[in-house]
C-alpha cells in the first residue's frame, strides 16, 4: 500500500511539474487611434513557420491578451488588418503593461528579459548616435583637408565605437537566453552568413541561448546551408517543365550535372546564357547536362528568354519566383547561381562561372 501510495505521488508530482512547465503571459493595455479590432500575438517556431500563441478582441483601444508559454519567447503583437507590429520578449507567468501606438511614444513594460533589453537598446541607440555625430564631424574634417582635427575626432571614434562592442558583449554575456540567440540570429541573416561564419556564431553562444527559440533557428539555418556544401548530397526536388512535365532532379542522367539558378528577369543571368550554351554543346555529348531552375512568375517571360537565349537544356520553374521551395532548399539568395554535381548527385562544385567553369568540365569531362 505504502508502495502505491509512493507510485501515486510520483504520478501527481510529474502531473504538476508539467504543468508549471507552462504558464500564461498575460498584456493588459490600450491602442491608441484603433477603436476596435482583433490583436495578435505571434512568434516565430522555425526559419519558415510563425505559430499565433494567442489572441483577443478590443473594444474602445483596450485590451487584455492572454497566451500560454513554455519558455521565454521573442512575440509580436499584430493588430488584424494593419502592417507591422510590436515585439518583445515574453516570459511564462509574466504580466505587461502596453501602449500601442504608430510612433516612438508606445511601450511595453514588464518582465525581466524584457526590461533588460529595453535598457540596453536605449543606451545602444544613444552610443550610436553620439557615434553617428562623430563620424559626420571626422568626413567633414577629411573633406575640408583639416586631417589634424580628423584625427583628433578619430580617436574619440574609436574609444566611441569600441565602448559600444565591449557594451554589447558584456550584455549578451549576461543573457545567454533568447536575447543573445535573437541578437545573432540577426547578425547571421543581415549579413547573409555563410555555413562557416554561422557556426562560428553559434558556437560563441553559451548552452542557454543554443536552447532558446532563435537558437533552435540558428541550428536549422546550419542544418540547411549544410545540405548544398561540397561533398554533400544534392536535396532532390521535382519541378515542372514549360510543358507542365514534372522533371525529378535525381531521375535526371549525366555524369556531370549542373543545376543554374537563373530568371528571365535577371540581367547577369542572360549575359551567362551564351556561355553556359556554349558549354552545353562541346560537353553534353561527353555527359553533361543542365538543369536550368528559373525564379520567374511568369510563364511568358520564362518561356521567351528559353527561346531567345536557344537554352535547348531541362529548363523547370515553380513560377513563384522567390517563394519557389527549391530555392529556399538550395539556399540561393541571389541569381545566377550554379552547382555543380556528379552522376551519384553528390555536390562537386559551387560558384564556377565563365573559365572556372569551361576548366572545370574540361577536367572532369574527357
Amino acid at each position: 500500500m505504502k508502495k502505491f501510495m509512493l507510485f501515486l505521488s510520483l504520478i501527481v508530482c510529474c502531473a504538476m511539474a508539467a504543468v508549471a512547465q507552462e504558464a500564461d503571459i498575460v498584456i493588459k493595455g490600450k491602442i491608441d487611434g484603433i477603436k476596435k479590432g482583433r490583436l495578435y500575438m505571434l512568434a516565430r517556431s522555425s526559419e519558415e513557420s510563425t505559430d499565433t500563441l494567442g489572441s483577443c478582441d478590443f473594444k474602445k483601444g483596450k485590451f487584455e491578451l492572454k497566451a500560454v508559454a513554455d519558455e521565454p519567447l521573442l512575440v509580436q503583437l499584430v493588430v488584424e488588418g494593419f502592417s507591422g507590429g510590436f515585439t518583445l520578449f515574453a516570459e511564462p507567468g509574466t504580466s505587461y503593461k502596453a501602449y500601442l501606438c504608430d510612433g516612438p511614444d508606445f511601450y511595453i513594460n514588464g518582465g525581466k528579459l524584457n526590461s533588460a533589453y529595453t535598457v540596453h537598446m536605449r543606451k545602444s541607440d544613444s552610443l550610436r548616435a553620439v557615434i553617428e555625430e562623430l563620424q559626420t564631424t571626422y568626413d567633414a574634417y577629411r573633406s575640408s583637408r583639416k586631417f589634424r582635427s580628423a584625427s583628433l575626432v578619430n580617436d574619440t571614434l574609436k574609444r566611441e565605437k569600441d565602448y559600444l562592442r565591449e557594451f554589447t558583449t558584456g550584455f549578451l554575456a549576461d543573457n545567454d537566453n533568447v536575447i543573445s540567440a535573437y541578437t545573432i540570429y540577426s547578425n547571421i541573416v543581415m549579413r547573409d552568413a555563410a555555413l562557416k561564419e554561422t557556426k562560428s556564431m553559434y558556437a560563441s553562444l553559451g548552452e542557454g541561448a543554443k536552447n532558446s527559440q532563435y537558437g533552435r533557428m540558428i541550428k536549422e539555418r546550419i542544418d540547411r546551408l549544410a545540405k548544398t556544401q561540397g561533398g554533400a548530397k544534392a536535396p532532390d526536388f521535382t519541378l515542372p517543365d514549360a510543358k507542365g512535365n514534372e522533371v525529378t532532379m535525381s531521375t535526371v542522367k549525366g555524369k556531370i550535372k549542373i543545376i543554374d539558378f537563373w530568371a528571365s528577369w535577371c540581367g547577369p543571368c542572360r549575359l551567362n546564357n551564351p556561355a553556359l550554351k556554349a558549354l552545353y554543346e562541346e560537353y553534353h555529348p561527353k555527359g553533361l547536362e543542365i538543369i536550368g531552375v528559373s525564379l520567374d512568375t511568369n510563364k511568358a517571360n520564362w518561356e521567351k528568354a528559353i527561346e531567345k537565349d536557344g537554352l535547348t537544356w531541362i529548363n523547370v520553374s515553380s513560377l513563384k519566383g522567390w517563394n519557389c521551395d527549391v530555392v529556399r532548399l538550395y539556399n540561393i539568395t541571389g541569381v545566377p547561381s550554379v552547382l555543380v554535381l556528379d552522376e551519384n548527385n553528390n555536390i562537386i562544385a559551387t560558384g564556377l562561372r565563365g573559365e572556372q567553369l569551361k576548366m572545370f568540365l574540361h577536367e572532369n569531362l574527357k
